[in-house]
């Protein structure tokens, strides 16, 4: 390291204070992190710490569904009777607080090397995950723009982060209960890095591993973010080999109170479908099964336009799972649409807010090798949200909030995450119904 020491406060909204000069390095370094006084810088090089505590307690209920063997069904539907009696109960969630770290070095000319590392916190004694389970990269910064390498959010998980929800906590029915998830009890988000196999695989709401990631400069209000998340090479299945692969891309455009932002995301052999209702021999790591290729991809456009004391946003995305089948019957395709609007009024001086939200995720339309028939008649839902906030400050809050997801007879969409009271895997049955009541606070450092 080079040169002094200076430790700064950057907490958002409060005076800066004036520098204090460490008389030694590592003493000054290390009363710096401990007091978490945002930026430790030496010579041209700076780190700060960072984090967000929103920890949350809800009660959730899911409805009861009895369905006899007869009923009709579409096509992705599970055969077979459905019984299942109505649950409910409390739970204590860390929702998504994390700890962080993050810096930069002066490399002259306008560039500068920069890294994070961030880290989950768990306030329910649940494991917390790998250090840098979170948002971590290494890359460089400079008149071209942003590259870097690490696990980050895709574009298309960045399009509704931060301006799409009355609170930063996902967890409270917010627009990700409809958006970027086809149901089915797919996940609304993965932190998977890559394909595991599973319904995450299902899901465009992903912090993705193995990424490349660029973002252009700001430019009249427009700027644009590309990724890629390599394979790491070819994956052996019982169909043959894969390449998992994802490629994303985002665009956003802000103009005084207007802000918009489309995201499109391809998932290359990530076999979506295989989760989506499609029998066993749809996924390529199954004996017998003939699905040697698949490319499922998303559109996502969110409108978000505050004026005075009142913020309106309305989004929209189409999702499409093709995969290549050589079983005739077998599923091939599936696409869906969904809509989400939500509106938020702020008043008693800004401190107090108010909102209420509501999603429709259509049936969609499917197809099977072969041109079998197939229907996707009652798969959707409609989802509301709505609640209140109060402000301490700009770096505290708390909320109440109310949620529900009412599914159609064979729709599988849900919270997140699915509640889970001790019977197999947490999934409900298809066309249950989730209700809600969630309190939490929120604390930026």
């Amino acid at each position: 390291m080079r040169g002094p020491l200076q430790f700064r406060e950057l907490r958002r909204g409060l005076p800066r204070r004036r520098p204090v000069r460490a008389d030694t390095r590592l003493p000054g370094m290390l009363i710096g992190l401990a007091m978490g006084m945002g930026v430790c810088q030496t010579g041209q090089a700076q780190v700060q710490l960072y984090g967000h505590l929103t920890p949350m307690m809800d009660w959730v209920s899911v409805s009861e569904r009895h369905a006899p063997a007869s009923a009709a069904r579409p096509t992705q539907a599970p055969a077979g009777a459905v019984s299942a009696p109505t649950l409910s109960g409390t739970r204590l969630l860390s929702s998504i607080s994390y700890f962080g770290m993050r810096g930069r070095e002066d490399l002259g000319d306008g560039y500068a090397a920069i890294w994070q590392i961030e880290t989950p916190i768990a306030f329910d004694g649940k494991s917390t995950g790998s250090i840098a389970g979170r948002n971590s990269n290494v890359g460089v910064k400079g008149p071209f723009g942003t590259a870097f390498m690490g696990n980050w959010d895709t574009p298309y998980q960045w399009s509704t982060l931060a301006v799409g929800s009355p609170v930063r906590n996902p967890y409270t029915g917010d627009l990700s209960t409809i958006l970027s998830n086809p149901g089915f009890n797919v996940p609304n988000t993965t932190t998977q890095s890559g394909r595991v196999n599973g319904a995450a695989d299902a899901t465009f709401n992903r912090r993705q591993g193995n990424s490349l990631q660029y973002w252009t400069p700001e430019w009249a209000g427009l700027q644009l973010r590309f990724s890629y998340s390599l394979s790491n090479g070819s994956v052996a299945t019982r169909a043959g080999d894969i390449t998992p692969q994802v490629f994303g891309a985002g665009l956003e455009y802000v103009n005084g109170g207007l802000r918009v932002r489309y995201a499109y995301e391809m998932h290359k052999d990530y076999f979506g479908l295989a989760w989506l209702g499609a029998p066993p021999s749809a996924n390529p790591s199954n004996v017998g099964s003939r699905a040697t290729g698949s490319r499922d991809d998303a559109h996502k456009v969110l409108i978000v336009f505050t004026y005075a004391n009142t913020k309106w946003v309305a989004g929209w995305d189409r999702l499409t799972y093709r995969t290549n089948d050589g079983t005739v019957g077998n599923l091939d395709r599936y696409r869906r649409d969904a809509v989400y609007a939500m509106v938020q009024h702020w008043f008693g001086g800004g401190r107090h807010s108010v909102w209420i939200g509501g999603g429709y995720a259509m049936d969609g339309v499917c197809s099977r090798t072969g041109g079998v028939p197939c229907s996707t008649d009652g798969l959707g839902a409609t989802q509301m949200n709505l609640g209140y906030r109060y402000d301490f400050s700009k770096l505290t809050d708390v909320y109440l909030a109310y949620y529900q997801v009412i599914n159609r007879a064979w729709g599988g969409y849900g919270f997140s995450p699915r509640p889970n009271f001790g019977t197999g895997n947490g999934s409900a049955p298809p066309g249950a119904h989730y209700r809600g009541i969630g309190i939490g606070i929120e604390h930026s450092f």
